[in-house]
């Protein structure tokens, strides 16, 4: 299945997001042992430390910073795709391996049809939504 879409201005989609966090090792452990998504390579920046996971058909790249990011009340998340036949043993097994949900399963409305979410954050507080919106 593709998810190529031509937007008519030249862009197709996104090929990767970036999180800051502030240990990559911390959050690999997270990101790969926790939510298993697999690791893929990444060059050498030269020292600027980062790991590369496949999501889907694209990519999460974490960069490490000093100091996370102030968001003055924002909240910025990224939002990862679960089937609905999927969806609640998902969460309850991400909570049995120690992901901290800051609001669980929960039903809501979206143009209509009933939508899954549920939320929870890497161990720098980056929130994560998870969904059963597919991607388009």
């Amino acid at each position: 299945m593709s998810y190529t879409v031509r937007m008519g201005n030249g862009i197709a989609g996104y090929a990767h997001v970036n999180v800051c966090v502030t240990d990559v090792e911390r959050a690999h452990d997270f990101y790969a042992n926790k939510l298993g998504l697999e690791v893929l390579p990444r060059p050498d920046f030269g020292g600027f430390g980062g790991y590369w996971f496949r999501l889907g058909n694209s990519q999460l790249h974490l960069s490490e910073v000093k100091q996370m990011p102030e968001w003055n009340g924002a909240i910025p998340h990224l939002a990862v795709y679960i089937p609905t036949d999927e969806f609640e043993p998902t969460v309850e097994k991400f909570k049995g391996q120690g992901v901290e949900f800051i609001m669980g399963l929960r039903q809501r409305e979206d143009f209509g049809k009933p939508v899954l979410t549920a939320f929870a954050k890497d161990p720098d507080g980056n929130v994560i939504e998870m969904t059963d919106v597919p991607p388009f």
